[in-house]
């Protein structure tokens, strides 16, 4: 039996990379605004190591480090502590959110 705290803490942690990943996209559009989807995309890898050049493998981690972190984050939720559920909460819904964009971006 794994500590709620520790499922939580987890979870939290499972979701940075992802929000990480996002904010680096997002900086790209704001820093340079008037380039195309494409040239964003090319910005956007310069980042990452020769072998992470695919853009759908990147989406894919980021896929699968929300899942695990809604999972860590839903079975954390039944701690009576309040800041802990709000936190949980917040979590879920941004890797939701996450997950959408992952989605609209792979699609």
């Amino acid at each position: 039996h794994v500590p709620r705290r520790l499922t939580a803490a987890l979870a939290i942690i499972f979701l940075l990379p992802p929000l990480v990943l996002f904010i680096m996209w997002s900086s790209i559009g704001l820093r340079y605004s008037g380039i195309d989807a494409e040239e964003q995309m090319d910005n956007y890898l310069t980042y990452f190591p020769e072998w992470l050049k695919n853009i759908n493998i990147i989406h894919a981690i980021s896929l699968v480090c929300c899942i695990i972190a809604i999972i860590l984050a839903a079975r954390s939720f039944k701690k009576h502590l309040l800041s802990v559920r709000v936190l949980m909460l917040l979590t879920v819904l941004v890797a939701i959110f996450i997950i959408l964009f992952d989605i609209y971006q792979i699609v």
